[in-house]
């Protein structure tokens, strides 16, 4: 299964929702996509992942490339919403130390809308 994301806006905040597979086949589409929402004006950023049925190594460096490119003064970023699998590898990488991981998209919308200007909730 390829990889599919869609767009969205909730609450105001820009959301991604991965859908499929983020391999090392196409984990450089992916990155590429996700870097295109982050090189933007766009100051936020979730991304579901409800749909994703498989994440490997290559897509866990997505994430936190993506992460690092939403850090930083009034900058936030969160995932949310993963299958038992992807939220074990999350768990297991130590991931979930390092990303801010939610269980439901208004839950992480709700953290990243209440990140304040030095980068922490407010």
């Amino acid at each position: 299964m390829a990889l599919n994301v869609s767009w969205a806006r909730n609450d105001g905040v820009l959301v991604a929702r991965l859908a499929g597979r983020v391999d090392t086949a196409n984990s450089m589409e992916c990155a590429k996509i996700l870097r295109e929402a982050s090189d933007s004006d766009e100051r936020s950023l979730v991304l579901n992942l409800s749909e994703l049925t498989y994440l490997s190594s290559a897509g866990l460096r997505i994430l936190l490339m993506t992460a690092r490119k939403f850090s930083g003064t009034s900058r936030a970023f969160a995932v949310c919403d993963m299958s038992t699998q992807i939220e074990e590898v999350i768990r297991i990488s130590g991931f979930n130390q390092v990303l801010s991981v939610h269980g439901s998209e208004a839950a992480a919308v709700e953290f990243v809308a209440g990140t304040g200007p030095d980068g922490a909730p407010s």
